[in-house]
């Protein structure tokens, strides 16, 4: 299973993983964009399952196996990935 596989990284997993011979199901909150992943993978690799994965009563993972990729996420901002601005006994 493959969160966020919609676009960006797990769309870019989900191919990685059909390509190694892996059969995944794609995960994300948009049906339009999961579905345009599937289209260039193998239909007999992929499940496409629209879920918005931030509402925990919703996923449940059965039985054994590889564990999700998780690749969704929201949009947040952290000082850490702020740019830098220079210091007031830097600044010219």
């Amino acid at each position: 299973m493959v969160t966020g596989a919609g676009s960006g990284i797990g769309r870019a997993a989900a191919r990685l993983f059909v390509g190694l011979g892996a059969r995944v199901v794609l995960v994300g909150r948009g049906a339009e964009t999961l579905r345009e992943t599937a289209e260039d993978l193998p239909a007999s690799e992929v499940l496409v399952a629209p879920c918005d994965v931030a509402n925990e009563e919703r996923v449940h993972v059965r039985g054994r196996g590889p564990r999700p990729v998780r690749a969704a996420g929201r949009g947040a901002r952290c000082p850490a990935m702020s740019p830098a601005r220079p210091s007031s006994s830097t600044a010219a």
